[in-house]
């Protein structure tokens, strides 16, 4: 059975509630009052495309390989030049 959560309007307490699709609920199981409504709920939706741009493990590795390219370069230049105390 599918689970509802409702606030009551009387003393602003939530509860769940599991019945079916069909069927209500009557009174706040808290005060007892008919004066509640359900809460919409965020359904989980799952994307059947694949993500735009590749993934992004790729994204990062060419990341690392341009620093480390630029990091040599640094190095090399470094090891060129003299440096006087």
């Amino acid at each position: 059975m599918p689970k509802y959560i409702y606030q009551c309007d009387t003393c602003s307490g939530h509860f769940e509630i599991h019945h079916g699709m069909m069927e209500d609920e009557t009174n706040c199981p808290q005060c007892d009052s008919e004066d509640f409504n359900r809460v919409p709920q965020m359904p989980f939706l799952k994307s059947s495309e694949p993500p735009k741009g590749g993934k992004v493990g790729d994204v990062v590795k060419e990341a690392i390989e341009a620093n480390r390219a630029s990091l040599r370069e640094m190095k090399k230049s470094a090891k060129e030049n003299y440096y006087d105390d």
